[in-house]
């Protein structure tokens, strides 16, 4: 029994082990996402051994990157938002034209099938649609 609990709990405790890596390197990836371009320059200056001239160019880049990312970023929003704003309005669009052709289709049968046998059909479609989906 002793045996068994061990084997169990030593791959468990292992694979805690690697998913606090994990943990530990997202965050570490989000610090670093967070750096100004100025403290991305440094870092990399500190870590490269980067000139001056160099790490003044390596901020420069990297501050132009941020813009480029920012108004990237500030489009995907509003495009997201308008596409949102066109799926309402389309959807609408769809249900009034479903209800426009369902009263015409009724209509048109009510036609040939006469008022009185259109209502029995609408008695007994209200009925089927009161039952459980279990029961049809």
């Amino acid at each position: 029994m002793l045996v068994a609990m061990l084997t169990i709990g030593l791959p468990i405790s292992a694979q805690n082990g690697q998913r606090k890596q994990r943990v530990d390197d997202n965050n570490r990836m989000r610090q670093e996402m967070r750096m100004t371009a100025k403290e991305r320059a440094e870092w990399m200056a500190k870590q490269l051994e980067l000139t001056a001239d160099q790490t003044a160019k390596v901020q420069a880049l990297l501050e132009k990157q941020d813009a480029k990312r920012t108004e990237q970023m500030k489009k995907f929003r509003e495009q997201r938002e308008q596409m949102t704003t066109n799926r309402d309005k389309n959807r609408e669009e769809m249900r009034a034209l479903r209800e426009k052709e369902m009263k015409e289709n009724q209509a048109e049968l009510e036609s040939i099938i006469g008022k009185e046998k259109m209502e029995k059909m609408n008695l007994l479609r209200e009925s089927r649609q009161r039952k459980p989906q279990a029961n049809r």
